[in-house]
């Protein structure tokens, strides 16, 4: 009679497993991140994986599109439920969580967590690095975010280009093209999917509207902002945002950055409601941002966001990071054994990474534990050592 054989456990489709190697990576990532946040004065904040389905269905809160990916599910209290889902946004979140706690506003929040949408492909679960400037003026807020964002990039070895565009452009664009005539909605999902390029079939009718957006479809530095201007006479809606876009161009590209204005980005009408932004760099998109108005009693009039891949970055690193170099520590005897916890103690105040081993085997760094004294192996060769201050000065040298 066959044996049945039961197949390997498999994780869910869609989520993630962070190996040791991923983490390894992971951990640059977010150390980078955390080390840029705490620079311009961020605080860290955590919101639950679990959340009320409601808070996501407030208007300016999630598209239907994004709605429609939602794991949600019936909270079960006794006969009665309350809908919840599994976290789809960090943004969101935040606000609530920060006006529930009584946050005084401007402030600097920042996360490391993972959300959950629903896809056809193998990625539904995706790790967020993000800051949310609550309550930020204009054009400082958009300013910090922004460099928050190159910072941590610059010390993950990327170059980034800061790619920038504002919403009042498409809105001042879309309500000449449709001045009250049932269209702009159609007109604003095409921006979302396609950027700008959406407009042109609706712009050839108007030539004014046309040649602006001939010029608004090149990519170009912030001097092409002033060639958009001269040509917004009949677009009275944009002047404001060409000349806040300006600013925002002005002072990152002063301040060294590479920054692009891109005016064709795809963004979100029913979220941004300013510029917004996107870092790019060896090829990617590491993420995206921009001014947004927080949904929910009790939130400020208007924040800045950027929201990093921290998954896409930690691969795109992974090749660079290697494994810690641990020592082995061996004791010759079990009687041994207090005294090799002892020098593994040493090591670790030092900052050296040990740990005890039965046998010393291939391990490039080690140290033999005995009554004759102690023994270390290093890529140098072997040194028979007396003193434990000996042993931790001799591995220093290849920490």
């Amino acid at each position: 009679m066959s044996s049945l054989q039961m197949a390997p456990p498999q994780r869910c489709r869609g989520m993630r497993d962070l190996l040791p190697a991923d983490m390894r990576a992971f951990r640059r990532v977010e150390d980078a991140f955390r080390a840029a946040t705490a620079r311009w004065g961020y605080e860290e904040i955590r919101t639950p994986t679990i959340e009320n389905y409601g808070l996501f269905t407030v208007a300016g809160a999630l598209t239907p599109q994004m709605l429609s990916r939602v794991y949600t599910f019936l909270d079960w209290d006794g006969w009665s439920g309350e809908r919840v889902v599994l976290r789809p946004d960090s943004t969101i979140p935040v606000a609530r969580a920060a006006a529930q706690g009584g946050i005084e506003f401007p402030a600097r929040l920042f996360y490391v967590q993972n959300v959950f949408r629903f896809s056809d492909s193998d990625d539904r679960e995706d790790w967020q690095l993000g800051i949310e400037y609550l309550g930020a003026p204009s054009p400082v807020g958009e300013i910090e975010i922004a460099a928050v964002a190159c910072e941590t990039l610059d010390s993950l070895g990327l170059e980034p280009e800061v790619r920038i565009a504002h919403i009042g452009i498409a809105r001042a664009v879309i309500e000449a093209l449709d001045p009250g005539e049932g269209d702009g909605a159609g007109l604003s999902a095409g921006v979302a999917s396609q950027g700008l390029t959406a407009l042109r079939p609706a712009a050839a009718r108007h030539d004014g509207v046309s040649t602006f957006l001939d010029v608004a479809l090149q990519r170009g530095g912030v001097p092409l902002l002033d060639n958009l201007e001269a040509l917004a006479t009949g677009l009275p809606g944009a002047a404001a945002a060409l000349r806040e876009l300006r600013s925002i161009g002005a002072a990152l590209s002063g301040a060294g950055r590479t920054v692009v204005v891109d005016l064709n980005l795809p963004h979100d009408f029913e979220y941004y409601t300013g510029a917004v932004f996107e870092f790019a760099g060896g090829g990617h998109s590491w993420g995206r941002g921009g001014r947004y108005r927080p949904a929910g009693p009790g939130t400020p009039e208007s924040a800045c966001g950027i929201g990093l891949d921290a998954a896409q970055l930690a691969g795109h690193i992974s090749a660079s990071t290697r494994p810690p170099l641990v020592v082995s520590i061996v004791p010759a005897v079990e009687s041994d054994m207090a005294r090799a916890v002892s020098v593994a103690r040493a090591l670790h105040r030092s900052g050296i990474a040990a740990a005890l081993a039965a046998d010393a085997g291939n391990a490039p760094m080690a140290v033999r534990v005995s009554a004759d004294g102690l023994v270390a192996r290093t890529p140098a060769g072997e040194h028979k050592l007396a003193a434990l201050d000996d042993v931790v000065g001799l591995l220093l040298q290849f920490k």
